[in-house]
């Protein structure tokens, strides 16, 4: 949900005057926010294929496994998406220059 909320923000950001420089960095941005929406997809369906394999295996060693690495996987890309937050939050602040 932050990450459709800040894709908002950087539409209303680039849509007065603003300068080539500032364009390019919303374009980083807006290009970061796409590859975090990708990878939140890809562990959704993961965790959904565990879930199923889970209830109809129950939890094995290899389950547990990928579980762990898709825990590890989500804190990942939470403490990025965190970063890049702050990161995109500064930038608008700051304003077009």
């Amino acid at each position: 949900m932050d990450n459709v909320l800040l894709k908002d923000w950087l539409s209303k950001a680039v849509s007065g005057q603003v300068s080539s420089d500032f364009v390019e960095q919303a374009e980083m941005f807006q290009q970061q926010f796409v590859e975090k929406d990708l990878i939140i997809d890809l562990l959704r369906r993961d965790i959904a294929l565990l879930k199923e394999e889970i209830a109809i295996q129950g939890m094995t060693d290899a389950n547990s496994r990928q579980y762990t690495a898709l825990e590890e996987a989500v804190q990942h890309l939470l403490h990025e998406f965190q970063k890049m937050k702050c990161a995109f939050i500064d930038f608008v602040e700051r304003g077009p220059n």
